[in-house]
């Protein structure tokens, strides 16, 4: 267990917040980490951060008011960050650090509320704070390909599948603070419960949550509005082997109209992903835009498109399709994971992941359905913008919800 580096302290402490990375720069769950603190803030809550060191020079120089908490880095933390075959033991290391940090934060400020926003996994054991109001989550995790893809699996996918229910009862072994949270916000719908339960979690203190929020500036902005023919579509994240990228590339050899796909992002499938393109002679129909420099002009950009192209086979959330619906666009995605959770007959079209060439098939007809037909790919605007408020995913909405728990578990007012 590591000590905690010298804080700047708050006497009047609300929340205290701890995740391993909290970010602009890092994207995923340290960007998340971030809006939740400054969400919170912005609402009126007096929060305090713990987090890793690695991440004090940015936030010194973006957010010097923030009230935050570093914890060092360790000989080992600096072995286990090299790989990410270590990262669960790196994030357990870090929980081990930040709750004794914690720890001395409730001594000045008795009644405030912890919340461990991050890791997310299910599998990953924490541990206790005694004599402490916890909340942890949102816990997003145990997924894995479709049936019909398991023949895509790695060697790694296939080896989490088959240790995790082992995993699971280890976890009711150890570490128990997920047992002993006074709630733990479940973003990961049935397959993250299940998970949970193996672990020993009860029942009434597993609560249903949106995994993560929308910056409210996206809504402020006019919806996407959908007109005549149109042919553009796009893909947006960072391209890996389970997003099903290739799925889409391949699926324009099927299509009857002439539909052209922008795929937005770098990862390490660019490479395979042209090579692909070239070999399926699609260069005229097929754009890679590696990178939008300015992020706060990607939304404008987006208005040029008919939906969102997303057959992920193992995507836990899915931010990005929160993000397209909120800006009126109509999704196209897998029924699988996180978008199955997300999109509805009235948002979207989802695919059922029942092997490659049915989704290939599919997203082929559906893009030409959608290209074609205006007035449904505007039904699905207006109805995605609608859900997408009455269901919480913007910031503002999401943390008023998380706010209803922690007044709950307290029994006062936060």
């Amino acid at each position: 267990m590591t000590a905690a580096a010298p804080a700047s302290t708050s006497n009047q402490v609300d929340v205290i917040l701890i995740a391993p990375n909290v970010s602009e720069q890092m994207g995923g769950e340290a960007i998340k980490a971030l809006q939740i603190y400054l969400e919170l803030k912005r609402q009126g809550v007096r929060v305090h951060q713990i987090t890793h060191v690695r991440v004090r020079k940015e936030l010194e120089k973006s957010f010097p008011d923030m009230q935050v908490t570093y914890t060092p880095d360790t000989k080992l933390q600096e072995m286990l960050h090299r790989g990410k075959l270590f990262e669960q033991l790196l994030n357990l290391d870090f929980l081990l650090s930040a709750t004794k940090a914690a720890e001395q934060l409730l001594r000045q400020n008795p009644d405030a509320l912890v919340h461990f926003t991050s890791p997310v996994s299910p599998v990953l054991p924490y541990p206790s704070l005694h004599n402490a109001k916890v909340v942890i989550g949102p816990v997003n995790g145990n997924i894995h390909y479709p049936v019909g893809f398991r023949e895509r699996e790695r060697a790694a996918y296939k080896i989490r599948r088959w240790l995790h229910p082992a995993m699971q009862f280890l976890h009711r072994m150890t570490f128990r603070g997920k047992q002993n949270a006074d709630a733990v916000l479940v973003s990961g719908g049935e397959r993250s419960f299940a998970s949970l339960r193996m672990a020993g979690c009860r029942d009434e203190r597993l609560l249903p949550s949106i995994d993560s929020g929308v910056l409210d500036r996206l809504y402020d902005q006019p919806r996407i509005e959908h007109h005549g023919e149109n042919l553009r579509f796009f893909h947006n994240g960072r391209l890996v082997e389970h997003k099903g990228t290739d799925l889409i590339v391949r699926s324009l050899l099927k299509t009857k109209r002439r539909i052209v796909l922008d795929i937005i992002g770098r990862g390490p499938e660019l490479g395979n992903l042209r090579a692909l393109v070239d070999e399926l002679k699609l260069k005229d129909r097929v754009n890679f835009i590696e990178w939008v420099p300015d992020h706060s002009k990607l939304s404008e950009m987006l208005r040029q498109y008919r939906a969102f192209v997303f057959p992920s086979l193992a995507e836990a959330n899915g931010i990005v399709v929160q993000e397209a619906m909120v800006q009126g666009l109509p999704v196209i995605a897998c029924d699988w994971g996180g978008p199955s959770l997300l999109v509805t007959p009235e948002t979207g079209i989802l695919i059922d992941p029942k092997g490659e060439q049915y989704v290939i098939d599919h997203l082929a007809a559906s893009m030409d359905q959608l290209a074609g037909d205006p007035e449904l790919a505007e039904s699905m605007s207006v109805h995605a913008r609608e859900r997408a408020l009455r269901d919480g995913y913007l910031w503002s909405g999401v943390i008023k919800n998380w706010r209803k728990v922690y007044s709950k578990v307290t029994l006062r007012s936060i």
